[in-house]
């Protein structure tokens, strides 16, 4: 049984988690800023190295992946045999070759993407889907059934190939039209529409996400670019016809 995990990176997403797994393990975080107070307010022990944090079981990487091939390269050599690190990014073939480049074979790696976050996921997580891809763990099982069975989460199991592939159309193009109309600041009005109302659900749940995030989403992924300009061509192609 896993009794302690610790987050390098302890960001939005980490102190937004953190509450789901403190019944469950005692939770440390590492940042290179000091969020200790706000680690403290949420049960969770507030480490001042990172090589405290990288003595856990559990190590888990919740940074954004730019910054990730840096931090692999500072760590690598540090992390112990037996210890299992999890990336958590909206991205999965980059972290994952980026692990399994700078971790040692006698380490363990998973990686899991949470289709959630604070906004999605204020209500409570059970139900919400999480993807999880299998690395290098022998123990796989019980990390899906922790996800499944304890967190009560709907697990998929994919390939990070396969994820990144619906994630270029899942996250690239509705956070790419999310990301715009919150720019446009599109306005809540008393003739909308249920259709205009998505649109106004789209800006409030994707518009206020951080531009680190949008990043990773955005240029992370091998498959979003394309994704981008497919759509950005078909609006070019569409206003075209209403000039006729």
């Amino acid at each position: 049984m896993v009794k302690e995990i610790s987050f390098i990176g302890f960001g939005n997403f980490g102190q937004f988690i953190v509450k789901h797994l403190t019944p469950f393990a005692e939770v440390f975080a590492y940042d290179h800023r000091d969020l200790s107070k706000e680690a403290n307010s949420l049960g969770v022990i507030w480490l001042n190295n990172i090589e405290e944090a990288l003595s856990k079981q559990v190590v888990i990487l919740c940074v954004p992946v730019q910054h990730m091939e840096s931090l692999l390269q500072s760590i690598g050599p540090k992390v112990k045999a037996g210890t299992l690190v999890i990336d958590v990014a909206s991205v999965k073939v980059k972290p994952v070759a980026l692990m399994k480049k700078y971790l040692n074979e006698d380490v363990y790696i998973a990686a899991i993407h949470p289709l959630f976050g604070p906004q999605s996921g204020k209500n409570g997580v059970s139900g919400l889907n999480v993807v999880a891809c299998e690395v290098r763990y022998d123990h796989f099982d019980k990390l899906v059934h922790f996800l499944s069975g304890k967190l009560k989460l709907n697990t998929l199991i994919r390939t990070p190939e396969v994820h990144d592939m619906q994630m270029a159309y899942v996250q690239a193009l509705t956070h790419f039209i999310g990301r715009a109309v919150n720019e446009m600041d599109i306005p809540d009005v008393e003739q909308k529409t249920p259709a205009y109302q998505y649109l106004l659900d789209i800006k409030r749940n994707l518009g206020q996400d951080s531009w680190d995030l949008f990043l990773t989403i955005e240029n992370e992924n091998p498959y979003a670019e394309k994704v981008r300009f497919d759509f950005l061509k078909e609006l070019d192609m569409l206003n075209a016809k209403l000039k006729k």
